[in-house]
């Protein structure tokens, strides 16, 4: 009796024991489930958020003719097309279940909905590595294109600024700093972008120095210009001319008179000798004019 009683209580221990052990078991699956079903919905939101995100799309835009290696846009474009936003994924995972389903239908669902999670930030890891491979190629491209634009800048403006070559001096150094970070395969995104921004900044100061300096030249020839007509206007003054009183002589040489265009403010009166002499106007400036033999001579004050 002693040893039956023994065996009863055992075996009754032991199942008490196993179903305490069956409920932990299972409660403590239930909890991992629940925190991966949360963990998977924000990494889904975040992923979601990132691959529409405008630096995606603005990687996603650039061209092969933009970059100085072809393969960083190639490769962004394979990943991308590849890679779909998580509300058009299908997967198998189970975000619904509750504590009526099984411990082994909570791990499996927890297993899976971990592995997506994993999942996703990887893709998000290598869409972001693209993003940069596309953006840093651009960037080096963008530095090639100015230290050549600045290039040409500096040939062309010798002798074309007004500052004592300061201007270019400033470029010249800049530009040889931009030829080495150009050339270090060690420069990153941002140190391209900055040896543009202080290159471009260095070519403008030259391009205003020209600019500067063509319009001052183009100033001081107008002065010159204006200088000299003046100078003639002044030794023109009180000249004498011959016929440009307006008179016009009667032909044959008889002794009729025409008066002059504008004509003139007073009788022509006669000298008794064929040909009238005259006092007028012609255009508003006072003239006078007499005859010589049969050419007549005009006086005129401007």
């Amino acid at each position: 009796m002693a040893v039956l009683v023994l065996a009863v209580a055992v075996i009754c221990g032991g199942g008490l024991w196993w179903h305490n052990h069956t409920v932990r078991e299972h409660d403590q699956a239930l909890i991992s489930y629940r925190a991966a079903v949360r963990d998977y919905a924000s990494q889904e939101s975040r992923y979601r958020s990132y691959l529409d995100s405008d630096e995606v799309k603005s990687a996603s835009a650039v061209k092969e003719e933009e970059v100085s290696d072809a393969k960083t846009v190639l490769a962004m474009s394979r990943d991308v097309k590849t890679t779909k936003p998580a509300s058009s994924r299908k997967t198998s995972v189970k975000t619904g279940l509750t504590g009526d389903a099984s411990t082994g239908e909570l791990k499996k669902a927890t297993e899976n909905l971990v592995s997506q999670i994993s999942r996703m930030k990887a893709e998000v890891r290598t869409i972001k590595a693209r993003v940069l491979a596309v953006n840093t190629s651009k960037a080096h491209k963008q530095l090639s294109d100015a230290i050549g634009n600045a290039d040409k800048i500096l040939a062309d403006s010798n002798g074309k600024v007004p500052d004592g070559d300061h201007s270019r001096d400033e470029l010249t150094k800049t530009l040889d700093l931009a030829k080495k970070t150009l050339e270090d395969r060690k420069s990153v995104l941002k140190t391209f972008t900055d040896a543009k921004t202080t290159l471009d900044t260095k070519t403008q100061a030259v391009n205003n120095a020209v600019n500067a300096k063509a319009a001052q030249d183009a100033a001081d020839a107008a002065a010159a210009a204006q200088a000299r007509a003046a100078s003639a206007a002044a030794t023109s003054g009180g000249s004498s001319y011959s016929g440009g009183s307006g008179y016009r002589a009667p032909s044959g040489g008889g002794s009729g008179y025409r008066s002059p265009s504008g004509g003139g403010s007073a009788p022509a009166p006669s000298n008794g000798g064929g040909h009238p002499t005259w006092t007028g106007t012609t255009d508003g400036s006072n003239a006078t004019g007499h005859w010589d033999g049969n050419h007549f001579i005009g006086e005129q004050e401007f």
